[in-house]
């Protein structure tokens, strides 16, 4: 899918689901930074994905949808999205749609975040523990960001892998521990309580 290379490739991390229920289920467990929503969807309607959505979760969502009357754009946005695309469009604009709706949603990019005695700062990809600066690799320091970036969300491993290795497709039938180990490795360096697992899940820091 030419949009799904066109966002890896802008270093987009992308999770995809089947139908509405997968997408539903997907959007309330694994905390995306936005979501985008095609209103033809099998099993549950792109509408309904949203009304529930709402419920539970101010992410932002920009719908998808060959619809063009107005009637269709203010329904949806009644609803609670965050925004309308039509089809067809390019990746450039979807693109730029995301990032006008992370800006909206978040204010300007924060530069830093602070969990308990552990700072991070974005721009200089560094943490510090107490006021010391800890060393952090830089996948280490991937990790972490989205982690934090994620604050009071479940990540799960697949979010991380991916953030990790955006667009790359790990080999069938191989199970990575790579994640696994950023987390030990984090945990020693940081504090053993910043980060939990939760168990076939994927990792959470509370916030």
């Amino acid at each position: 899918m030419r949009s799904r290379r066109g966002l890896r490739e802008a270093g987009f991390a992308v999770l995809e689901a089947a139908d509405g229920v997968a997408g539903l289920e997907s959007a309330l467990r694994d905390g995306p930074d936005v979501v985008l929503l095609d209103l033809w969807l099998p099993g549950l309607p792109g509408e309904q994905v949203l009304e529930t959505l709402r419920r539970f979760s101010a992410v932002p969502v920009i719908v998808i949808s060959s619809k063009r009357e107005e009637d269709d754009r203010v329904g949806t946005l009644d609803l609670g999205a965050d925004d309308y695309l039509v089809k067809p469009f390019s990746v450039r604009e979807l693109i730029a749609r995301i990032r006008a709706v992370l800006r909206r949603s978040e204010g300007e990019v924060t530069a830093a975040g602070n969990v308990g005695d552990v700072a991070v700062d974005f721009p200089s990809r560094s943490a510090s523990l107490a006021g010391e600066r800890i060393p952090l690799t830089s996948q280490e320091f991937t990790v972490l960001e989205c982690l934090v970036r994620h604050r009071g969300r479940l990540v799960t491993r697949a979010t991380l892998e991916e953030t990790l290795h955006p667009g790359e497709a790990p080999p069938p039938d191989t199970v990575s521990n790579v994640v696994d180990v950023i987390i030990l490795r984090l945990r020693k360096k940081l504090g053993h309580d910043l980060i939990t697992t939760r168990r076939g899940q994927g990792f959470i820091i509370d916030g």
